[in-house]
């Protein structure tokens, strides 16, 4: 087996009957009409230029495949776990193997223009029934070296896969792991015709042509220099998942969303005959320190200083919550736990200007007794955004009495979210006063963005004790002992005071009628363009 990653007439028309069209065109086409359209307008960052879900990573791919495959079982926008081509499942009673009964009635969706690129008798004599051997390759070319799937290490606890017969997958594995099945609902483990890949040689999800559906939808056209995919239902799909519409259009930039992320004030403001609005609490405000300034980096006891010196509570007014620790309450610990619910709330330094003072006045005394004492310049700049302003300056207070005339900050403010997370994303800063929000489903992928490898890392965090206890997590067995590791590491995080948590902040997206029953998961990103029958 290769498991290797792909690199007009004129007629005379009555004049009644003209005037019937002219008012249907203008209500099609004005916008004053409140009927639902017939397309789903909804946005995403970019467009992908491959749609190989063992490689796949981002929220916009996720989404993608999400609704043009279907794998073993489906994670509802409550973030619980669905039966989807997996009719049932029995696990061992030592936790090793997995069987699952999967559907017999669903068949691939094959492009027609697939004729063209792979040649006309190999389309013709490609079975197109999907079987659990399909489920057995696409996890088992998941977990193979050779493929380098980026999110490989979630199945880690996945020694191999194979198919009893058409109908029946067993997986073994290596060790009890609870959250198998929720690493199942991925796009790492949608199927995948071995036939068909092979001969794509090297290709496969490189075009529409060269990528097989069975889910409610398949992958129509897509335009990366427009920023547009087009999403069609699937008339071959039997499952139990209706497509909302027969038509999605995914795009990069639009004005005629029927799905859109809005602001608080907008969300307030928002006309509900139009428009209905859910809110998404996967956001905290935070202060963030830079860990590529030598002084940030190397002094944790100046960190801590900051952290001590800091009124938190001074933030939290009416209508806002203060932050119940860095990972946002949407994100789970698997299917159907709450991490937050689970690891309860966490806390950092206790504001202490008296102990911020002295912490630092000690790393002051113990530098000055060097014989070539270290640089301990405390001129900083700090980027925030122009409506917290106020909220710095009273912040400012307790840092100017924790270190005197020592500490210089620069604000350098920001009119927009966006252009504030440009400047977070360069790293040019050195305190960031930012929103983080989260478009992960689990904890566990949140606390993994600050890990050394990783190109989310805009704290710019090089520890080999954090990146060791992230990567326990992903060898725990049971929820309990993912809980205890989980907050081993957001306690870490808190404790050294890489992170300074404030408030919780909240996102809002809101559906017009013809985006009615559109659902998200809990991270309120990845969307559903379907509902179940």
């Amino acid at each position: 087996m290769d498991f290797s990653k792909p690199i007009i007439q004129k007629r005379h028309v009555p004049k009644s009957v003209l005037v019937i069209l002219i008012c249907l065109i203008i209500l099609t086409f004005t916008g004053c009409s409140k009927k639902a359209g017939t397309v789903i307008a909804a946005p995403i960052n970019s467009v992908p230029y491959g749609y190989d879900p063992q490689i796949a990573v981002g929220t916009d791919l996720e989404t993608i495949i999400n609704n043009i495959f279907e794998g073993l079982v489906r994670i509802d926008e409550k973030g619980d776990i669905q039966k989807a081509m997996a009719t049932n499942w029995s696990i061992s009673n030592d936790g090793l193997t997995y069987t699952f009964t999967i559907r017999s009635d669903s068949k691939w969706r094959v492009p027609k223009s697939a004729s063209q690129a792979l040649g006309e008798d190999f389309i013709k004599t490609l079975d197109t029934r999907v079987t659990a051997a399909d489920f057995a390759f696409g996890i088992n070319r998941a977990i193979s070296k050779t493929t380098e799937a980026p999110l490989a290490y979630t199945l880690s606890a996945v020694d191999s896969a194979f198919a009893k017969n058409d109908t029946t997958l067993i997986i073994k594995l290596k060790k009890p792991s609870e959250g198998l099945l929720t690493a199942l609902a991925s796009p790492l483990c949608m199927p995948c015709n071995e036939k068909f890949f092979n001969e794509t040689a090297g290709r496969y999800g490189l075009s529409t042509s060269l990528i097989l559906s069975n889910g409610p939808f398949y992958l129509g056209l897509f335009d990366p220099d427009l920023g547009t995919i087009t999403l069609k239902k699937n008339e071959l799909y039997k499952g139990d998942y209706k497509p909302l519409k027969d038509t999605v259009r995914l795009y990069v930039e639009s004005k005629n969303y029927n799905v859109k992320t809005i602001s608080f004030d907008e969300s307030k403001s928002i006309n509900e005959k139009d428009w209905t609005v859910k809110r998404y609490k996967n956001a905290i405000k935070t202060f963030c320190f830079n860990c590529d300034n030598k002084v940030l980096s190397d002094y944790k006891n100046i960190r801590l200083a900051f952290a001590h010196s800091t009124n938190v509570d001074a933030l939290v007014k009416k209508g806002i919550s203060r932050a119940e620790g860095i990972i946002p309450s949407t994100c789970s610990l698997q299917a159907g736990a709450s991490y937050r619910a689970n690891a309860n709330i966490l806390r950092g330094p206790e504001y202490d200007v008296k102990k911020a003072a002295e912490i630092y006045n000690k790393v002051k005394e113990k530098n000055e007794a060097q014989e070539v004492p270290d640089d301990l310049s405390l001129d900083l700049k700090l980027v925030c955004l122009e409506t917290d302003i106020d909220d710095i300056k009273t912040i400012l207070q307790g840092w100017q009495k924790a270190f005197g005339i020592a500490l210089t900050i620069t604000l350098e403010p920001y009119e927009t979210q966006e252009e504030l997370d440009q400047v977070v994303k360069k790293g040019e800063y050195d305190i960031a006063y930012t929103t983080i929000v989260t478009s992960d489903f689990l904890a566990s992928e949140f606390l993994k963005n600050f890990t050394s490898t990783s190109d989310k890392n805009t704290i710019n965090l090089d520890s080999y004790p954090y990146d060791c206890l992230v990567d326990y997590a992903y060898m725990t067995s049971t929820k309990d002992e993912l809980t205890e590791a989980l907050v081993n590491c957001e306690q870490y995080l808190l404790d050294n005071a890489y992170f300074i948590p404030t408030i919780i902040k909240d996102t809002y997206v809101a559906f017009d009628i013809t985006g009615e029953g559109v659902t998200l998961q809990p991270s309120g990103t990845v969307m559903s363009f379907y509902k179940a029958k």
